[in-house]
């Protein structure tokens, strides 16, 4: 039976389930990745110990992303295999369900390396999702328009996981308090908006859980499968003669316009915005707080194994030591909401604490004075970061905007490839039609416009962010016709897992930790500005060049034997 007589029994009510489910996957796929840098500071923070901008927590920051990444695209290669075969619905529910529960198990994580293994589980759900996802809706309407609709507007829901996730933490981040205490122990911060924030990544299964009974498998692999003439994956067979180019390429070009993503545009609102001139009095104002910051944390860190060692001899002092600190960070907000009553109560609370204090270490006078000599020092890191709160509030709202710019960008990039693709444009041809301005756009963006600021610079930030994200869309589109029936899930995996998320990803590294500081630039935002620049053209040139060696998909895949 050919592609078009088994799609053709879909009636138009699941069609419209099929896209309602893929367009929540997709959406949420965006969602559950742009979480992590919403909740991983206050969680590592929180977690351990420290505060939010000591650098161990920037480097175990650092350290979480490598960790998901590399977890996302060796597991989610495994997870292409698993898509050819036990078949594609299966394989995407389950990663679907994989990272929606992921994040809400991670919600409870008391230790680091818990919430860094949860963080994983989501990022290779995530991985495996997508692939899933265009392999089965690519073999599921048998009419090209519908194919090509149906790929092309439903991944423009992912554009939306980013604005969503960031009104959801913003609106926790202000009701964290109303909202119902976690059970968890009582020396954690119960109402810690992280952890909340976390939790809302369970909504994707309930929806999924309802609708999948009613929607079909791909009938095309059902149908190879039972008749026997479904070839059995192998990740070799990526690389046999006649599918060695395909491979290569559409990895290569994966990668570059992962590059493109996050080594400049996903730097752009945190490591860049805040240089712009409109900011210089918010820098100005930043500088001295921020050098004070800085000696307060290395006086943290250098009194730090004092109190590992008092935690080890002496019972209960970590436990105490977590209930002071919460005890320290309620008080400090009452008294910055006014609220006198409920500081005055606080108060009492700690002195109780206190007495607690002097009767554990009452035969340790060594350990109740390094806990107390490093409590000092947070208080003072407090009060430090209070004085920043002003100007740095500043600065975070202009990075908010520049990210809404970029991802409206994304957005109209993502439904302008869906247009083309339905007016049946050339593959190659399309995809040069975002690789060529960006040859334009992104220098200007980050070379000149990141100087003038303003309007301009938005405006940048915007096409550059069309330009980038419509490649998404592309290989959504792309990757299904171009691999066999027997390896589209195994070829997708390798193009976009190995390619984009392994080797693409680890152009953030490029820009900030290697490019940046050999970079000119009177400070560390103008130094990654131009790194990022760099890349970002050096991966559209690259890519440009790849795709004259892209292969172009036959006409009906679907119809061909593997």
């Amino acid at each position: 039976m050919s592609t078009n007589a088994t799609a053709s029994t879909i009636d138009a009510r699941t069609r419209w389930l099929v896209l309602l489910i893929a367009s929540i996957g997709f959406l949420f796929d965006t969602y559950e990745l742009l979480m992590t840098p919403l909740v991983g500071v206050p969680a590592i923070a929180e977690l351990l110990g420290l505060p939010p901008n000591n650098p161990i927590v920037t480097d175990w920051t650092g350290r979480m992303l490598w960790i998901s990444a590399l977890c996302g695209g060796t597991f989610g290669l495994m997870g292409g295999w698993l898509i050819d075969q036990f078949g594609r619905k299966r394989i995407m529910a389950l990663s679907i369900f994989l990272y929606a529960f992921s994040p809400f198990a991670a919600a409870f994580a008391t230790t680091l390396p818990t919430f860094v293994f949860f963080r994983s589980l989501t990022f290779i759900g995530v991985c495996i999702e997508f692939v899933a996802a265009i392999t089965w809706l690519a073999e599921l309407f048998a009419d090209r328009k519908q194919r090509e609709f149906a790929l092309g507007f439903t991944q423009a829901f992912a554009s939306l996981g980013g604005i969503l996730v960031t009104a959801v933490n913003g609106w926790i981040v202000v009701h964290a308090n109303d909202l119902p205490a976690l059970p968890i122990p009582d020396f954690f911060n119960t109402h810690a908006s992280w952890r909340y924030a976390l939790m809302t990544g369970i909504i994707p299964a309930i929806p999924i859980a309802l609708l999948l009974p009613f929607v079909p498998e791909s009938r095309v692999w059902l149908e190879r499968r039972a008749s026997g003439t479904l070839t059995r994956p192998s990740l070799a067979g990526l690389f046999s003669p006649e599918l060695r180019r395909t491979t290569l390429v559409t990895a290569g070009l994966s990668a570059c316009a992962y590059a493109a993503a996050f080594g400049a545009l996903q730097l752009t609102p945190l490591r860049i915005i805040p240089g712009v001139p409109e900011l210089s009095e918010q820098r100005t104002a930043l500088k001295p707080l921020q050098d004070e910051a800085k000696g307060i944390n290395t006086a943290i860190l250098e009194i730090d194994p004092a109190v590992r060692a008092a935690y080890d001899s002496t019972p209960g002092l970590r436990e105490l030591s977590a209930k002071r600190a919460k005890n320290r960070v309620a008080f400090r907000g009452a008294k910055k909401a006014g609220d006198s009553a409920r500081a005055d109560q606080l108060n009492a609370e700690f002195k109780a604490l206190g007495d607690e204090l002097d009767t554990l270490t009452s035969a340790s006078p060594d350990a109740k004075k390094s806990l107390v000599e490093r409590e000092k020092l947070l208080k003072a890191l407090g009060d430090n970061r209070e004085k920043q709160e002003v100007p740095d509030k500043q600065i975070k709202a202009r990075a908010n905007a520049a990210q809404l710019w970029q991802e409206i960008g994304g957005l109209v990039g993502r439904l302008i490839l869906a247009a083309l693709v339905v007016m049946a444009v050339a593959r190659r041809t399309l995809l040069r039609i975002f690789l060529i301005p960006g040859l334009v756009a992104l220098p200007l963006t980050y070379f000149s416009l990141y100087h003038t600021g303003g309007e301009a610079l938005n405006w940048g930030i915007a096409i550059s962010g069309l330009l980038v994200v419509a490649q998404f869309s592309y290989f959504g589109e792309f990757l299904p016709k171009v691999f066999p029936l027997h390896l589209r899930g195994t070829g997708g995996s390798f193009a976009t897992n190995v390619g984009g998320r392994m080797l693409g990803t680890s152009a953030a590294f490029l820009t900030t930790n290697i490019l940046a500081p050999n970079m000119p630039g009177g400070s560390t935002f103008d130094k990654v500005a131009i790194a990022a620049g760099i890349v970002g053209t050096s991966v559209f040139v690259l890519g440009l060049l790849l795709s004259f060696f892209l292969p172009q998909p036959p006409a009906e895949e679907g119809e061909k034997a593997p």
